[in-house]
């Protein structure tokens, strides 16, 4: 009575699923209702695995000549896999490589497979609306002798007791975030203060208007009541206060002009020399630093970590193992699970999640998508959150049938694979044949000191800024030269105008005068 219920359920869901999808149904000659009970098309492979271990058949040809069941993971809207219905043949990147892989076992799957629903097929999960993805694959993998997709291998999956031979896509778990930053050089003034912050610049004029004011006080401490000890007239100008700013200025830049004679001043211009050794030699690193470096984007979060730390919102594929293994590893995280595949990034547009975590092999596809990366925004941010490959899988059985030898010789084929580039070859021809436009790759110099030139798009503003200086400087010479001239005039007329004001000469004052200079005169000689 089960049995014949089954067949009942069978019936309805294939004529369910013919009628909502197409001829593709009629054609699979092994497909089942998902989740059917104890229904298997898997081959008995025990006889072959008891000739390999008697060493009547080589490894490498104990699948030659079988009829292997497959269950193909049909994702609609994605050509990974495609069928023509009036030909009957499939195609698709995963189909190159299962058909190469099955000439090179030897064995067929054209006659004997079924197709494995995702969850966004209606009522692929009646039979189980609460089910997962593991929970559908978990089925798969009883039901035929394997499923062919890009199944990531998971620890709850192996705890399934599900066999991951080599796979061929990296499935390796990756953040993606959107770039915003214009990469085109604009010319910017003060570009070569950037490796100081601000208040770094404030506290070196504060220093070094401080240090001129100070040796001032220094030498005028060491000086007061000592008449005989006073400076010569060359270092006079040592002792003006605005001389010994700009002095302590030039030190700054690694000029010392300073000509320290006492105990006091020797330490001060010591310690004057010593700061502006670490000043200058922090600025020269940062500023090549700075300057050398592209506009790097900014990004909410670089690593599961830090999103994780700063509650910035990650985007996935609902029930897609990468959502499984962030819920699994950061319990804490903000996590957005979206529906589809391509959900996630349209809720990233929407500044619903501040990253996307995605497999490395599915971003290669989004990125050429003209529709959700057109303004190439999209880039891979720090390092993958876990490594990973994705391929078929199969149970683990080495007593019922056998079917652990599935596994063991598709691991082998599938390295070989990777070996000779075929699977290279094959996803990069898909890659072009899906690419709806290319975005710009950074131009990277062969000459590694051309790399490294500064443009005066970098440097012209410390050229700008010194050629203001000099005009600054001529504006204040010509208005001292002005204020002097004038300052020279009105003592000139005021002298005039004392002189003019003094006693005539009458002959008494005169001749006092030349009285007096008489007696200096004679008394000194001169006479």
């Amino acid at each position: 009575m089960t049995f014949s219920l089954s067949m009942v359920i069978l019936v309805l869901f294939s004529f369910v699923a013919v009628a909502s999808g197409g001829s593709i149904y009629d054609d699979a000659a092994y497909q089942t209702v998902q989740f059917t009970p104890n229904v298997t098309h898997r081959s008995n492979l025990c006889d072959r695995q008891n000739l390999l271990r008697s060493g009547d058949i080589d490894f490498l040809d104990v699948l030659r000549g079988l009829n292997l069941s497959v269950g193909l993971l049909y994702l609609p809207g994605l050509d990974y896999v495609t069928y023509d219905e009036e030909a009957g043949t499939f195609s698709g990147y995963w189909i190159e490589i299962l058909d190469e892989l099955a000439d090179r076992v030897g064995f067929s799957w054209q006659e004997s497979w079924g197709l494995i629903l995702s969850p966004s097929v209606e009522g692929a999960f009646r039979l189980n609306p609460n089910a997962t993805f593991d929970d559908l694959l978990s089925w798969a993998a009883y039901a035929y002798d394997f499923s062919f997709a890009e199944w990531d291998r998971t620890i709850e999956r192996m705890q399934l007791g599900l066999d991951f031979p080599a796979g061929f896509s990296d499935s390796s778990t990756i953040l993606i975030g959107r770039n915003t930053n214009d990469d085109e050089p604009s010319f910017r003034v003060f570009s070569f203060m950037q490796p100081f912050d601000w208040t770094v610049w404030v506290s070196i004029l504060a220093t070094t208007i401080f240090t001129g004011l100070a040796y001032k006080l220094v030498s005028k401490t060491y000086y007061i009541g000592q008449t005989t000890m006073q400076p010569q007239d060359e270092n006079v100008s040592e002792h003006v206060a605005g001389v010994n700013i700009y002095y302590a200025a030039l030190t700054a830049t690694g000029h010392n002009e300073f000509s320290p004679v006492t105990l006091g001043e020797r330490i001060l211009v010591l310690s004057l020399c010593f700061w502006s050794l670490v000043i200058a030699a922090t600025y020269t690193a940062n500023l090549a630093s700075v300057m050398i470096s592209k506009n790097q984007p900014i990004y909410l979060a670089t690593s599961i970590t830090e999103a994780q730390s700063k509650g910035v919102s990650i985007c996935a594929s609902k029930g897609f193992s990468a959502a499984v293994k962030l819920r699994r590893k950061y319990p804490n995280l903000k996590l957005v699970e979206s529906d589809g595949l391509n959900g996630k990034y349209e809720d990233l547009l929407a500044n619903k999640c501040g990253l996307v975590a995605e497999s490395a092999s599915q971003f290669e596809l989004i990125k050429l998508n003209s529709t959700l990366n057109g303004d190439c925004s999209l880039e891979w941010v720090g390092r993958a959150v876990d490594i990973g490959s994705a391929g078929p899988v199969n149970i683990v059985d080495a007593g019922s049938y056998c079917t652990s030898l599935v596994g063991h010789v598709f691991e082998y084929y599938l390295k070989e694979m990777e070996r000779d580039g075929f699977i290279e070859k094959t996803i990069q021809s898909y890659v072009n044949s899906i690419t709806t436009h290319t975005c710009p790759e950074e131009e990277v110099s062969s000459d590694v000191e051309e790399s490294f030139r500064l443009s005066m798009v970098d440097m012209g503003g410390v050229f700008l800024c010194h050629g203001v200086a000099c005009v600054l400087g001529l504006l204040v010479s010509f208005m001292q030269r002005y204020w002097n001239s004038k300052t020279d005039s009105g003592t000139m007329h005021q002298n005039e105008t004392s002189a003019a004001q003094s006693p005539k000469d009458d002959g008494t004052e005169s001749g006092n005068g030349d009285g007096i200079l008489s007696a200096v005169k004679i008394g000194s000689g001169e006479y």
